[in-house]
C-alpha cells in the first residue's frame, strides 16, 4: 500500500500541511470546537470561557482547546493532501522529499516557542 505513488503524496502532502496548518491554528486560536471538560460540554468554534463569565472566573471552567486545533489541521490537510494525490506524477517530482524532515521540525520549534507564555519562561 505505501509503495503506490498516489499514497506517498498523500501521506506525504498530509504530515507537512498538518504540520504547517497546527502551527497556524495554534497561533491564530482557531479551534474547530472546544471542549469544556468539567462541564461535559462542547461547542463549536474556539470560546474563551472568560469571554462569556467573569475573567476572574475563568478557572470554573477550563477549556481544552488541542482537540479543536488538532481537528482544524486535519481538516485542512485532508483536503491539501487529497488535491496533492490526485497530481500527476510528473510534479511530484519538483518538490523536495527533505520537506518530510524539515517542516515538522520547523513547525515543532514553532510550537514550543508560541507554548513558552503557558509556561511564563
Amino acid at each position: 500500500m505505501t509503495s503506490s505513488a498516489p499514497f506517498r503524496r498523500f501521506a506525504f502532502a498530509f504530515g507537512t500541511t498538518f504540520a504547517v496548518l497546527y502551527v497556524v491554528a495554534l497561533a491564530k486560536d482557531l479551534a474547530l470546537f472546544t471542549v469544556f471538560p468539567s462541564l461535559g460540554i462542547v461547542l463549536a468554534g474556539t470560546h474563551h470561557s472568560r469571554d462569556v463569565a467573569d475573567p476572574a472566573m475563568g478557572f470554573l471552567a477550563p477549556a481544552i482547546y488541542w482537540y479543536g486545533w488538532t481537528a482544524t489541521a486535519a481538516l485542512g490537510a485532508l483536503i491539501v493532501a487529497l488535491v496533492a494525490a490526485s497530481f500527476a506524477e510528473r510534479l511530484a517530482r519538483y518538490v523536495w522529499p527533505g520537506w518530510i524532515w524539515v517542516i515538522p521540525v520547523l513547525s515543532m520549534i514553532a510550537c514550543v516557542y508560541l507554548t513558552l507564555p503557558w509556561f511564563r519562561l
